[in-house]
């Protein structure tokens, strides 16, 4: 069975009325093709402390996933790790009140083994092998909304949705279990939860009319999108050098969202509470072809290629209703009903991905600047159900009208003081959507950072901000003065540290 999102969540950096610019049944699964193809800023210390401008440099980890073809760079092996610590704050507004909330999240950013055997000799060609793993995506995120609703309800929601699907009551009947509590379908669950009522000339109405609604709802993720990756570096006379890699996707998230409402003036309910889990899990694969060409000592020009992450995708969705009911108001067996678990099964194809970049070395080795330009080919996601090709259809011409290609831009600088490294960068990213909104939906990531470098051993810190505004709405109805977004103030921060040893 197709999920059917009843919170609806918006990812990242934009809020748009699903309603009014997407026309598909039920979920709008660009919403997820996107927010699995999001990319934070990933690989080593040096490489996050640099901006993530390292399409044209070599002999850094981050090679094994960045560009493939700096592995040629490398004249010895190496081994190292580099755990990451995220720190995330969020101020949500919803119907003119504000909540704010912390969260922190440890995890391994990387762990790399580059293996290198032709220390001298006088081959044309040299090559190195690496293998590394990369958290591409940390999904770990809490927030929270509250307000006071004067013109819906989310039971309005429950009475569309049943209306739309145009099932009488016998037939909600017949999909719910009395004996377990467990309903085969969300129209089902409303209805025997009591939130709807049969309307006399058909349809369906709120079992509960009172106003104000007072609403509050949490939001909780967890999860990453990591890549194992598989890379070939060389280089041809220390001046051309090229590479591949094989990148292995694996996905897992998981989102529980709860909304509450309680009714100051109900005449059926004192409140009721709603909450639905999303388990989602994949896996893929995707090619890197990579070259840099030395045109001086001095100055490097790069350039690589990925192609998308075909990923097969199975996610789970369960959701339950709790009521809180007056006295004296109806009889039931139940004071929670529930769904039975959800499965589905679709195809996700994540964008094409190319860099071009440019190299500088400052003289007598001071160090070195990079600048690179990153197209991301957001507008070309997909996805599929091999048993429904209208489905298919009609989700990717959405995402089509819903996203656009973007070229972000990346600069990073690294100063060299003897053993010691001390850099800096910056990462904006453009605004992936077709509309326009009052949110600020690009990104400016700025990080800086530090290491050092001896005979056997390195040791490297970086740290990255930004912040960006996104928003959260919990239910959509036909009309869009009915119902509201909570706007989402976000603020990241993250340390990485990476310690490595050369062999």
């Amino acid at each position: 069975m197709k999920k059917l999102h009843i919170i609806i969540l918006l990812t990242l950096t934009a809020y748009f009325p699903v309603s009014g610019q997407v026309n598909v049944s039920g979920h709008f699964y660009g919403e997820d093709a996107f927010k699995f193809s999001q990319y934070s800023n990933y690989g080593s210390s040096r490489t996050i402390g640099m901006g993530g401008a390292f399409t044209a440099l070599g002999g850094d980890a981050s090679n094994t996933f960045v560009n493939p073809a700096g592995l040629g760079f490398y004249n010895r092996s190496e081994f190292s790790i580099s755990p990451t610590f995220n720190n995330l704050s969020t101020s949500s507004t919803y119907l003119g009140e504000a909540v704010d909330r912390n969260s922190s999240k440890a995890t391994i950013g990387q762990v790399s083994l580059i293996m290198n055997k032709n220390r001298g000799g006088n081959s044309k060609v040299k090559s190195t092998l690496g293998v590394s793993y990369n958290t591409l995506a940390n999904f770990y995120n809490n927030y929270d909304y509250t307000g006071s609703h004067n013109r819906s309800s989310l039971m309005d929601y429950f009475a569309e949705q049943a209306t739309f699907r145009g099932a009488d009551t016998g037939t909600l009947d017949s999909e719910f279990d009395p004996t377990t509590g467990i309903a085969a379908t969300p129209e089902s669950m409303y209805y025997q939860a009591y939130m709807i009522d049969p309307y006399e000339d058909g349809g369906y109405v709120v079992v509960e009319p009172s106003f104000p609604v007072v609403q509050k709802g949490q939001v909780s993720e967890r999860g990453n999108l990591g890549q194992l990756n598989l890379s070939y570096g060389a280089n041809y006379r220390d001046r051309v050098y090229f590479g591949a890699g094989i990148g292995i996707q694996s996905l897992n998230y998981n989102q529980i969202s709860s909304h509450q409402e309680t009714f100051p003036n109900g005449e059926v309910f004192n409140g009721f509470g709603y909450v639905d889990e999303l388990v989602v899990k994949g896996s893929g694969i995707n090619l890197t072809l990579g070259a840099i060409y030395k045109v001086t000592n001095d100055f490097r020009v790069g350039m690589n290629v990925t192609t998308p992450t075909a990923m097969m995708v199975n996610e789970t969705f369960y959701s339950a209703i709790s009521i809180d009911q007056k006295p004296n108001t109806f009889l039931t067996d139940f004071s929670t009903i529930e769904t039975a678990p959800g499965d589905y099964a679709y195809k996700l194809t994540s964008p094409w991905r190319g860099n071009v970049g440019l190299a500088y070395l400052l003289p007598k080795k001071y160090g070195v600047v990079s600048l690179e330009a990153e197209y991301i080919g957001y507008g070309n996601m997909g996805v599929k159900d091999k048993n429904s090709n209208s489905w298919t259809n009609e989700q990717n011409t959405a995402i089509a009208q819903v996203y656009k290609d973007v070229v972000n831009i990346k600069g990073g600088l690294e100063v060299r003081l003897g053993r010691a490294r001390v850099r800096g960068g910056v990462n904006y990213l453009a605004d992936p959507y077709q509309t326009s909104t009052s949110l600020k939906r690009s990104n400016v990531i700025l990080s800086g950072g530090a290491g050092f470098r001896s005979a056997k051993f390195f040791a490297d810190a970086a740290f990255s901000a930004s912040s960006f505004n996104s928003a959260y709405t919990p239910y959509v109805l036909s009309n869009p003065e009915n119902y509201d977004s909570a706007v989402i103030n976000n603020k990241v921060g993250t340390l990485s540290l990476t310690v490595g040893t050369f062999f």
